[in-house]
């Protein structure tokens, strides 16, 4: 009796993780499906359906104040990847293949953007630039954005580079290769994959970025997540579901390839 008692006791139990995790995934994906499915909305509004077209993305694709925005957008993105794979790729290899006094407290720093508010970061940041006369606009703003990206190729590298054999670097070295020939033949072909993810990665970060771009961006430097702030307060449309999901589409190319990149690393 006992026994059949527990049996469907036993199998409510079972159903319970991928019940909440087939609710979690719709509280997290619901919304953009939405947003996506009324992107092509042939009327202007977002909440009733008047009928399928590609309206609003011919002119998401020609508002000037958008086309603006993503060159911004992607220069700061570009600039800020290439910076943070310089930086924290340094920082990885320090950390990884050298002992030194305050290696933790360094690596500590490096990742502190990752635990901060960036909001305390930004405005840092600005007050820095301000009392330095420094002129807000692309210089800042890739500052800033590499601030908060250099953390993710630290992390990223730093485990790629724990990874390798050491001995690899002794045997070029007792070859005659110099430590600049090293890095360059041995080091860097193999953390290559690793630094291509975590500039992908920060390239994605720095694109939609809108915390730190408010306070350290300048006139004529406006980039894209600020301009469809500006663009949500003359009213919703679905001009701004298509960019919306054009920016998902985007992100989620991005990220895979990140992924599958990482994924190849740790193998």
């Amino acid at each position: 009796m006992t026994q059949r008692l527990l049996n469907p006791i036993s199998r409510l139990g079972g159903l319970y993780v991928p019940v909440v995790t087939v609710l979690g995934y719709i509280f997290l994906f619901a919304p953009l499906v939405i947003l996506m499915l009324y992107s092509f909305n042939f009327g202007r509004s977002t909440v009733n359906w008047q009928g399928f077209s590609l309206n609003w993305y011919m002119e998401a694709f020609n508002d000037r104040g958008l086309q603006h925005g993503l060159a911004v957008s992607a220069i700061v993105a570009v600039a800020s990847a290439l910076l943070s794979a310089i930086i924290g790729t340094s920082a990885a290899l320090a950390v990884v293949k050298r002992d030194f006094r305050g290696k933790n407290l360094f690596s500590t720093l490096v990742i502190a953007p990752l635990i901060l508010p960036e909001i305390v970061l930004a405005v840092g940041l600005l007050v820095s630039s301000v009392a330095a006369g420094v002129t807000l606009g692309y210089v800042t703003l890739i500052a800033g954005h590499v601030l908060i990206s250099v953390p993710f190729t630290f992390l990223i590298v730093r485990a790629s580079a724990s990874a390798l054999n050491p001995r690899l670097d002794e045997a070029a070295a007792d070859l005659g290769a110099t430590g600049i020939q090293i890095f360059l033949r041995v080091t860097l072909p193999l953390l290559l994959p690793a630094i291509l993810s975590g500039m992908l990665l920060s390239a994605v970060v720095s694109f939609d970025n809108f915390v730190m771009s408010t306070f350290v961006s300048g006139v004529g430097t406006t980039p894209l997540p600020m301009q469809i702030y500006s663009m949500l307060k003359s009213g919703l449309t679905p001009k701004i579901n298509a960019l919306g999901t054009l920016l998902i589409v985007l992100n989620i190319l991005a990220v895979a390839l990140v992924l599958r990149r990482f994924l190849k690393t740790i193998r």
